[in-house]
C-alpha cells in the first residue's frame, strides 16, 4: 500500500508540471473549464485560496489513505493558487450530522462529500448547491462520466449537482477457513442454503455474521435489502424505489423477520448498538465468518495493522443468493454556494479533480474501490493487485437483478429513525411489522 501511494504521489508530482490533473486530457479540461476566472482571480491577487474540507475519510476508514493522496496531488497541482485544508470528523455519522446542521445554517464548506446521507437534496432544499451543469458540458470527458446510473445519483430536474468518484458495486465477503471448519466448501446460490449454512456454523462454534444497528446499520441493512431484492418483482420494485412511504408491504415486513434472527442467533454482542467498524473488526479478527461490504473493504484485507499475515488468502467474496448485486454510483461530491465566486470556481477545480477518471482509477489500484465512471479503466494492475476484484466483477455481471441499498433510498432522516429501532428488533421488545409502521410513519410524515 505504501509502495502503491509513494508511486501514485511521485506521478502526480510530475504530471503537476505537465499541468494534468492526474495524468490525463480530462484533468487538463478540467483545470481549464473549471478553475476560469477564480485561477486568474487567485493569481492576480497572489493570495492563496483555502479550501476548508470536512471529511470522515480519515484514519482507519478504508478511504483515508486514497484521499490522503487526492489533497496532496491537488495541493501540489495548485501550489500558490488553491489549499485543501482537511477538517477531521471522525466517523460517518458525526460527518453527515455537522453537516446537516451547517444545512440549516445556511452555511456550508466549499465542497461536500455526498455519500449515502442525501446531503445533496438537503442542501438544494435551502438553495445551496451550486449548478455544475455548465462545467460538465464544457468538457468532454467529464460530461462522459455521467451514463444513466450517474445521473441518477447526482442530477435533479435535468441539473448536474454532484459528481461521483466512485461506484457501489456490492456483495459480501466470507472466510473460507471458517466455511471449511463448518463443512461449507461454497457460497450459497439460494436464501434456504444461506441460512442452512448459518445453522452449520452455528453448531461449528462459529458465529455467522458480523453485524451492526447504530449509522444506519450499514452491513445488517446490506443482507437485508438483498432479501427484498430477490423475493420476487414486487421486493425489485420497492429496492428500486426513491424515497418509498410504505414498508408495510409483506416483501419487506419478512426480509425484517429474518433480520431480527439474524440478531438473535447469528452475530455479535457488539452487534447491538454496534456501527461498522465493530463489524468489521470481528471479521478482520475472524470472530466471524461473514460480513456484506463493498470492494473498498479488499485492501484492508492485506493491512497487516488490522488484520493477521495472510488473511487475504482466507477471504473468499460472493454475490448475494438469487444472483443479485449492489449497483449504483455513491452520490458524489457537491459545490456550495459561496459570497466569494473564486472560492466557488476552486472549489469546482477540486470536485473535477477528485472525480477524474484517474482519480477513479487511482483509487481503484490503490484500495480495489470500483470506478463510478463508465470511461474508467479496471486495469490489469487493479486486478493483479487485488484478485478477489476480479473475482466479484465476474460474479457481479452474471448478476441480473441489482439496486441501490435499503437505506440510500429512504427519505432524509429516516435513517437515523431506522438505527435508532433496531437495538428494539434485535432484543424483541418491537417485532418486524412495529419497526415496518415505524419506518412508515415516519416517511408518510416527511412527504
Amino acid at each position: 500500500m505504501k509502495k502503491i501511494l509513494a508511486a501514485f504521489l511521485s506521478a502526480t508530482m510530475l504530471l503537476g508540471l505537465l499541468a494534468g490533473c492526474g495524468g490525463g486530457s480530462a484533468s487538463s479540461g478540467a483545470a481549464s473549464s473549471s478553475s476560469g476566472s477564480g485561477a486568474a482571480a487567485s493569481s492576480g491577487s497572489g493570495k492563496e485560496i483555502v479550501i476548508n474540507y470536512p471529511t470522515f475519510q480519515v484514519g482507519v476508514n478504508t478511504s483515508a489513505p486514497v484521499i490522503s493522496a487526492l489533497v496532496e496531488g491537488f495541493n501540489e497541482k495548485y501550489a500558490g493558487q488553491y489549499k485543501i485544508v482537511v477538517e477531521e470528523v471522525p466517523g460517518d455519522a458525526n460527518y453527515a450530522e455537522k453537516i446537516q446542521v451547517m444545512i440549516s445554517t445556511g452555511s456550508l464548506p466549499p465542497v461536500v462529500y455526498g455519500g449515502g446521507y442525501k446531503l445533496l437534496d438537503l442542501a438544494l432544499a435551502q438553495d445551496l448547491v451550486v449548478d455544475l451543469t455548465p462545467y460538465v458540458e464544457a468538457d468532454p470527458e467529464w460530461k462522459a462520466q455521467y451514463n444513466d446510473a450517474s445521473m441518477a445519483a447526482n442530477a435533479r430536474d435535468g441539473k448536474i449537482y454532484a459528481s461521483s468518484m466512485e461506484g457501489s458495486l456490492v456483495g459480501y465477503f466470507y472466510n473460507k477457513d471458517l466455511f471449511a471448519q463448518a463443512g461449507i466448501d461454497a457460497a450459497p446460490k439460494t436464501w434456504d442454503e444461506f441460512f442452512a449454512d448459518c445453522d452449520k456454523l452455528i453448531a461449528a462454534g462459529i458465529t455467522p455474521m458480523a453485524m451492526d444497528t447504530a449509522d444506519g446499520a450499514w452491513c445488517s441493512q446490506l443482507m437485508m435489502g438483498a432479501m427484498i431484492a430477490t423475493s420476487g418483482d414486487e421486493g425489485l420494485a420497492f429496492m428500486n424505489t426513491k424515497y418509498p412511504t410504505d414498508y408495510n408491504q409483506d416483501v419487506v415486513v419478512k426480509a425484517v423477520e429474518k433480520l431480527q434472527w439474524l440478531y438473535q442467533n447469528c452475530t455479535t454482542l457488539d452487534a447491538v448498538g454496534g456501527a461498522y467498524e465493530n463489524a468489521a473488526n470481528n471479521f478482520y479478527t475472524e470472530n466471524v465468518a461473514i460480513i456484506a461490504n463493498g470492494p473498498w473493504m479488499i485492501g484492508d484485507f492485506s493491512d497487516t495493522t488490522l488484520v493477521e499475515e495472510g488473511f487475504n488468502e482466507k477471504v473468499g467474496v460472493a454475490a448475494y443468493p438469487g444472483g443479485f448485486v449492489y449497483d449504483e454510483p455513491i452520490e458524489g461530491m457537491f459545490v456550495t454556494k459561496q459570497s466569494d465566486p473564486a472560492l466557488e470556481e476552486a472549489a469546482i477545480a477540486m470536485v473535477r479533480y477528485f472525480t477524474s477518471d484517474e482519480a477513479q482509477e487511482m483509487a481503484l489500484n490503490m484500495q480495489g474501490m470500483v470506478p463510478a465512471s463508465p470511461t474508467a479503466e479496471i486495469s490489469d494492475e487493479a486486478l493483479s493487485t487485488f484478485p478477489l476484484l476480479g473475482d466479484f466483477l465476474s460474479q457481479a455481471a452474471e448478476c441480473e437483478l441489482r439496486s441501490p441499498t435499503f437505506t440510500s433510498n429512504m427519505v432524509p432522516g429516516l435513517e437515523s429513525e431506522w438505527s435508532n429501532n433496531l437495538p428494539n428488533l434485535a432484543t424483541g421488545n418491537i417485532s418486524a411489522a412495529d419497526l415496518c409502521q415505524i419506518l412508515s410513519n415516519f416517511a408518510a410524515s416527511a412527504q
